[in-house]
């Protein structure tokens, strides 16, 4: 068992069920629940593909088989779901009116299956989520049902956070629902699920994990409130720098055992940004959303921020003294030099233009874009206002962008 694994049982709101013992645990959970024909099983899935890869159709189709567990599939959920995804499903939801609702897949999946359950149960639409606990302050202390967890790619963490990204196309961006409604109460994390993973996958999703313990760390303030975060974050960076090399081939090891690393990773990371949230890395990659994968945007913007941070924020500067140890360099600037190596060397770049193939002249659509969240402005490591965004934003950006 890794010494990190422990770290686990600190997620007071999500039961973490972890490793090939998840498998058991997970057919318990599903029988104890007693579905019904009237009120059965919800399963909400990837692509065709992926869900049979994975192993995520033998997993359920096993389950079903053994407990007589009748289940609804909801399957085809794409890499960026959007409000009609999120509204099909729904839909199918009242017309089956399920006891429970079980997403197995990667992010997407989750998020999708996150915030239609949360639409079924409001009857809210969806475009009525978005934003920071809506559901909640319209229901006040109405209990809604939440989603059972069952990660197959190691990125988003989404099986223990209060999140689900959801692409609003007529809009042209990717929206958030931000609620403690949608976090799940039960996650079962099997690594072994992972294992089918492509190698482009497996690297996108290893760096959202990545920049999401960062992203944590370097928010100092959130960290003085959840100080225990700070030992997840750092076991995260810890394991993801070790590992996704393994994973991707780059490096010697037990592919089995850093595909397991990472997934416990991935949910480590997941438990950091529920109380250390992201900054303008991720806030900045919405913008970019069908430009480049969301894992992929959000490592090519980090090193660019953190750079800027560091210029005048000295609480950023000793943050990052925590992580030198694991990625290198003896001052902060030369940290971020080597996590600029380390992601490049995972075939990502660190020039936001090169990567997605926007000209610089898009950072003013970016500062624009970020002035709408003054919220997440005002949190970043080195603060920021609406106004001042287009200056911050160049700053920090016109010297790498390409």
């Amino acid at each position: 068992m890794h010494s990190a694994y422990p770290l686990l049982a600190q997620n007071s709101d999500t039961a973490i069920a972890f490793g090939e013992e998840a498998r058991n645990a997970l057919a318990r959970h599903l029988s104890s629940l007693e579905c019904t024909a009237a009120t059965p099983l919800f399963v909400v899935g990837g692509g065709r593909s992926s869900w049979t890869k994975s192993g995520a159709e033998a997993l359920m189709d096993a389950v079903a088989s053994l407990d007589g567990i009748p289940m609804v599939p909801f399957l085809g959920v794409p890499a960026e779901p959007d409000i009609e995804v999120v509204r099909s499903m729904t839909a199918q939801m009242k017309s089956c009116s399920p006891k429970a609702v079980v997403a197995i897949g990667g992010g997407s999946v989750m998020d999708a299956a996150k915030a239609a359950y949360l639409s079924y149960q409001s009857d809210l639409d969806i475009r009525e989520l978005f934003g920071a606990g809506l559901c909640a302050k319209r229901f006040p202390g109405r209990h809604f049902e939440r989603v059972i967890c069952v990660p197959t790619t190691s990125g988003t963490g989404s099986e223990a956070t209060p999140y689900a990204n959801i692409i609003d196309r007529p809009g042209g961006v990717k929206r958030l629902v931000m609620d403690n409604e949608i976090v799940a109460e039960h996650s079962f994390v099997i690594p072994r699920l992972t294992w089918t993973a492509p190698e482009e996958l497996t690297a996108i999703t290893g760096l959202d994990a990545f920049v999401h313990a960062v992203e944590s760390l370097l928010n100092f303030r959130a960290a003085a409130v959840h100080p225990e975060a700070t030992a997840w974050g750092l076991s995260a960076v810890r394991l993801i720098r070790k590992a996704l090399p393994i994973a991707l081939g780059k490096a010697p090891g037990f592919v089995a055992l850093a595909r397991a690393e990472l997934s416990l990773a991935s949910t480590l990371a997941g438990m950091c940004i529920k109380v250390c949230p992201t900054s303008l890395p991720h806030l900045c990659s919405f913008s970019v959303c069908g430009h480049a994968a969301h894992g992929a945007a959000v490592a090519s913007l980090l090193p660019n921020f953190w750079r800027w941070y560091l210029e005048a924020s000295p609480e950023c500067a000793e943050r990052t003294r925590l992580l030198a140890p694991l990625l290198g360099g003896t001052e902060p600037l030369e940290t971020v030099q080597a996590t600029v190596e380390f992601i490049e060397s995972c075939g990502i770049s660190t020039h936001p233009g090169r990567l997605t193939g926007l000209p610089a002249s898009f950072i003013d659509q970016l500062a624009k874009d970020a002035a709408q969240n003054p919220m997440k402005l005002e949190s970043a490591p080195r603060p920021l206002t609406a106004e001042g965004c287009q200056v911050a934003f160049h700053e920090a950006l016109d010297g790498y962008w390409n």
